[in-house]
C-alpha cells in the first residue's frame, strides 16, 4: 500500500506596506508561504530587482526605493514577483508624483480662467479635500478656496472646472499658490506631516 502523499503548503503570497508610494520613496515588500529558509527572486515589471531569504516560516521581507518618474509621468502601476523553486506570487503598487499646477499657464494672472490638476495628495489621507492658499507678497494668506475632493489611490483631481486663477483682484508684487490638505494655511515645508505644492505667481500692472 503506497504511503499518502504529504499535503502541499499554502499558496505564496505578496503584499506591499501601502498601495501608493511617493517616488524614490521606500517600498516594503512582504511575502509568506514561500519554502522555508530558501532564497527568493524579486521581480519589477519582469526586471530582475534583487533577492531574498525566506525565515524558517516561508516568510521575507525586502525593502527597496521606487523610482524617480519621467517629467512628463505624474503616476505609474508597478507589478512585482517573488519566485522560489516551487512559488510564484504578485502584487501591484502605484508610484506618484506630489504636483499641482494649472493650465494654461501664460496670461494675465488678473483675469486669466484656469483648471487646476493634482497628483499625489492622497499618500497620507484617502479621497482629502484639497484647498488652495493665495498667499500674498507679504507672506499672508489672503483667501484659501477648496478645489475638491483627490480620488483615486494616490489622491488625483485630473482637472477641476474651469474658474479664475486669481478670484479676487490681487494687488501687484510675487504671490505664492499653496495647494494642500488644510482648510487653514500652515506653510509648507520638509517637516509638514501633509503633501503641499507652492506655486509662484506673479501679478504685474497690466491694462488687459
Amino acid at each position: 500500500m503506497l504511503a499518502a502523499t504529504p499535503t502541499t503548503a499554502s499558496a505564496a503570497t505578496l503584499t506591499t506596506d501601502t498601495s501608493c508610494y511617493q517616488e524614490t520613496g521606500e517600498v516594503v515588500l512582504s511575502g509568506a508561504g514561500y519554502t522555508p529558509l530558501t532564497t527568493v527572486s524579486v521581480a519589477r515589471d519582469s526586471k530582475p530587482l534583487g533577492t531574498a531569504d525566506t525565515d524558517a516560516n516561508g516568510a521575507f521581507q525586502r525593502k527597496f526605493e521606487t523610482p524617480e518618474l519621467p517629467r512628463s509621468r505624474r503616476e505609474r502601476l508597478y507589478e512585482l514577483s517573488a519566485t522560489d523553486a516551487l512559488n510564484v506570487a504578485y502584487t501591484r503598487y502605484r508610484a506618484t508624483k506630489v504636483f499641482a499646477d494649472f493650465a494654461p499657464a501664460a496670461g494675465n494672472p488678473k483675469t486669466l480662467k484656469v483648471r487646476f490638476s493634482i497628483n499625489g495628495f492622497g499618500l497620507v489621507s484617502r479621497r482629502p479635500s484639497v484647498f488652495l492658499h493665495y498667499v500674498n507678497p507679504r507672506g499672508r494668506s489672503r483667501r484659501t478656496v477648496r478645489l475638491g475632493l483627490a480620488t483615486g489611490i494616490c489622491g488625483l483631481i485630473s482637472k477641476t472646472r474651469e474658474r479664475r486663477l486669481f478670484p479676487f483682484d490681487p494687488e501687484r508684487g510675487n504671490w505664492i499658490l499653496q495647494f494642500d490638505t488644510n482648510r487653514r494655511y500652515v506653510r509648507g515645508s520638509r517637516r509638514s506631516k501633509f503633501p503641499w505644492v507652492r506655486k509662484p505667481v506673479e501679478v504685474f500692472n497690466s491694462r488687459s
